[in-house]
């Protein structure tokens, strides 16, 4: 339980990293500088979700259940990321030359578009390296590597911030993705010698199999990928002032805050099962699961929580100063703890279309739901509200749905 601990810690140091990235954009140069910040982070984090296409979840399929070689998919994965360099090139220059004919304003320049286009293919290689490392690596190490973009990032902002280069907020995200691109290539390249070249190419697998697991998935983490993007983007189009979206970003660190002890225990649930290669029901996959919720790990989330929520507190801006907004946020928050664990627990039965289209009706629900209310009230309250809202209707939902399927059909482990 050490290795599940330590896990929890190091990767509540990566959320850590995120909010103290957060708060020094908004201290040092402005809620308004932040909501811009805030923007470019998230439809980052968009866009790299729909380059990988779901492929992390498809890797590790074939690495557990059809134990193909870390070096074979390691030479895929390199293909698979040139093909994305050229595609981000083309697009990232379609996207500047549009962008000098049509000036949007500081949320979109051409150096800011050039960057973001640049920063794509080398956070997607990290984040599909990443998951051929997950068997490899061990708990503690594997949360090193998950953590290392959101503390690189936090470094690249130090100058950024203390110099007042509000037109350079892109420089981090794309030196984040860099950095963590080759740390993390170097760590497959490393793991792949282990294993003998002839039986690494002679050895074949299934790409029909990576695909059909791969979009099967990528289409529920597109969807809650583009979830804060949009929100933001949609309290934009109604309204809100950048200020007011820097105040609503500030907000959803703190439901993300609540939401990431889930997502930490998640990686290592999946790996105890697929270990196993026995096959178990939905009541002994849910035992697993609470096997690894031990009190130590409990502990770790609720005191990272408490330690991070008392530093927020006390560095949040004035202008920003909102209990309802941190309120609505941290319930919002707790209920997508519980809703994590349903999704993880369904992931593992090998349930992915329902799941999708809980993914597209949170979608719906969070942005319909946010302009709906930014018509009788602020973005600060009103985001916030449809957020909280959206997580009781999608947690009432996926209980229904776990009971559904929580019958006498037997799951093979390693099916997700």
């Amino acid at each position: 339980m050490r290795a599940v601990f330590g896990s929890v810690v190091v990767q509540a140091s990566s959320s850590a990293a995120v909010v103290a990235a957060a708060l020094l954009v908004a201290s040092q140069m402005g809620l308004a500088a932040q909501g811009e910040f805030a923007l470019l982070r998230s439809w980052s984090d968009a866009l790299v979700t729909i380059a990988v296409l779901g492929l992390p979840q498809g890797l590790l399929h074939l690495t557990y259940r059809d134990a193909v070689p870390i070096a074979v998919l390691g030479q895929w994965v390199r293909r698979y990321v040139l093909v994305l360099f050229v595609l981000c090139a083309t697009v990232g220059a379609c996207v500047v030359f549009w962008a000098m004919d049509h000036r949007t304003g500081p949320a979109l320049s051409v150096a800011t578009a050039g960057l973001i286009a640049a920063s794509v293919p080398f956070a997607a290689a990290h984040t599909l390296w990443r998951s051929l490392l997950l068997r490899h690596a061990g708990a503690i190490r594997y949360a090193f590597i998950t953590a290392i973009p959101a503390w690189l990032i936090l470094i690249g902002l130090l100058p950024v911030c203390h110099l007042g280069l509000r037109d350079a907020l892109a420089w981090p995200l794309l030196g984040s993705a860099v950095g963590a691109a080759v740390i993390s290539g170097v760590l497959v390249q490393r793991a792949g010698r282990n294993q003998p070249a002839a039986v690494s190419a002679s050895l074949g697998w299934s790409r029909q199999t990576l695909w059909r697991v791969s979009i099967e998935t990528g289409a529920q983490n597109v969807l809650i990928a583009l979830s804060p993007a949009m929100v933001m983007s949609c309290a934009t189009w109604a309204g809100a002032s950048l200020a007011q979206i820097g105040a609503v970003s500030l907000g959803l660190h703190v439901y993300q805050l609540f939401g990431v002890g889930a997502a930490y225990l998640a990686p290592m649930f999946y790996d105890r099962v697929a270990r196993t290669g026995s096959v178990m029901t939905n009541r002994q996959l849910r035992h697993r699961l609470l096997d690894l919720a031990t009190w130590q790990s409990g502990v770790g989330i609720v005191t990272a929580c408490a330690v991070a929520l008392l530093v927020v507190r006390l560095l949040w801006p004035k202008d920003a100063d909102s209990w309802a907004l941190l309120m609505l946020m941290a319930l919002a928050g707790i209920l997508s703890m519980a809703v994590r664990l349903l999704i993880t627990l369904m992931l593992a039965r090998g349930v992915f279309r329902p799941l999708t289209f809980q993914a597209m009706a949170r979608l719906m629900l969070s942005v319909g739901g946010s302009v709906a209310l930014m018509q009788t009230c602020p973005a600060m309250l009103a985001v916030p509200l449809a957020l909280a809202l959206t997580e009781v209707v999608v947690l009432g939902w996926l209980i229904r749905l776990t009971q559904a399927t929580d019958s006498t059909e037997p799951v093979a482990a390693g099916s997700a």
